[in-house]
């Protein structure tokens, strides 16, 4: 099962104090201290366990702009708050996990990841001592500046999960920071699309979870085909005419018919 794991997202359309009271789950500890990337103070409420759940940040050179950060076990729930009270918002991060355990799950799924890796020719460094293991260890895929990246750890040998005795818990997981006007169509998506984001991601989609998924992009990247650019320098250059035999035709419809068949006739010939 592929879960939401961290969700950050602005919106103007509820105040910070709404923002709280909708988010913030009873129990644990809420303190405030100051914002970051421009906001200028920020509220966040801690677990019992001592780890940040979600956080509030406000004010300063974002206006009335509110940003919304979750993260860990409490996401799924958050999400599902900030979507039903607050649609109008922009996704400016997102991860989706995906939990194995199994104790050949790590050398799996290594496997599996590295063979990506080599494929697509990806950047990517180990994170936790590889020599002694216990603490556990972290392969990502992609550089720490790209807007999608993916890392496998051993989640059970975290020293914050040691007392679950899974060490044979591993985790996959997707993180895309979508860009332009992807911001808002992540808005929506399932933690399954999320791994849509780029063809690496779907290919780990579809040897790991099994899922064959449709493209979902991140808005990240724009290779503009051949073609594309033919169209588009045909329209600069005769603009003028298609506009004309758009007046005389009344309407695009007929343009494109026209057009039709003038190309046939003058492949006809």
């Amino acid at each position: 099962m592929v879960e939401f794991d961290a969700y950050t997202a602005t919106t103007r359309q509820i105040k910070w104090e709404d923002a709280v009271a909708m988010t913030v789950i009873p129990g644990g500890q809420i303190r405030q201290r100051r914002g970051h990337h421009g906001f200028e103070s920020c509220i966040a409420w801690r677990d019992d366990t001592g780890s940040e759940a979600v956080s509030i940040s406000y004010g300063g050179s974002h206006g009335d702009r509110v940003m919304i950060e979750a993260k860990g076990v409490y996401t799924p729930q958050i999400v599902e708050k900030i979507r039903d009270q607050v649609p109008d918002h922009k996704v400016t991060r997102v991860d989706a996990a995906h939990d194995v355990d199994d104790p050949d799950a790590w050398e799996t799924l290594l496997g599996v990841v590295l063979e990506v890796k080599a494929k697509y020719r990806l950047k990517g460094e180990r994170g936790g001592d590889w020599d002694f293991p216990e603490d556990g260890r972290t392969q990502y895929l992609g550089a720490p500046s790209s807007p999608i990246r993916t890392r496998l750890y051993e989640k059970g040998k975290q020293p914050e999960y040691r007392h679950c005795s899974r060490p044979g818990w591993v985790r996959l997981e997707a993180q895309v920071r979508p860009k332009g006007d992807a911001k808002t169509a992540y808005s929506t998506i399932s933690p399954i699309e999320v791994w849509g984001a780029t063809k690496f991601t779907r290919e780990l989609a579809a040897r790991v979870l099994q899922q064959e998924l449709e493209p979902f992009s991140a808005g990240t990247v724009y290779r503009e085909s051949q073609r594309d650019r033919a169209i588009r320098w045909m329209c600069k250059q005769y603009g003028a005419a298609l506009l004309s035999l758009k007046e005389d035709c009344g309407d695009w419809e007929c343009v494109g018919r026209t057009l039709e068949m003038i190309i046939k006739a003058e492949r006809g010939r």
